[in-house]
């Protein structure tokens, strides 16, 4: 297969079972103040695949993405809260982070 992104209006996703490239493979960022009436999401991993997953941040004026914190784990779900204006969000594999499998992972709310 190939890894792949699934959008809809109420959730950013991106599964990977392949090794990523170079430039990595990440979600479509989300940001929480652009959602309308919403004032939190969620983010997720799930699958029986083993990687390491980052959760990013990008606040405006940033020239590029901070990571947040990575996850080497096959099933987690954490709220993500505060719509700080402007600040975006997103979920990937670096390249070399993947080791077996499949995961689903990104954003819901």
């Amino acid at each position: 297969m190939a890894n792949a992104k699934t959008t809809d209006d109420y959730y950013q996703y991106a599964t990977v079972d392949t090794d990523p490239t170079s430039a990595g493979y990440y979600t479509n960022a989300v940001g929480i103040r652009q959602l309308k009436g919403v004032e939190e999401i969620y983010f997720s991993i799930r699958g029986s695949g083993q990687m390491n997953v980052t959760l990013q941040f990008k606040c405006p004026g940033d020239s590029g993405w901070t990571d947040y914190n990575a996850y080497n784990t096959s099933s987690i779900r954490k709220k993500i809260t505060g719509g700080a204006a402007g600040v975006q969000w997103r979920a990937g594999v670096k390249e070399g982070d993947r080791i077996s499998g499949e995961c689903i992972f990104g954003f819901d709310w």
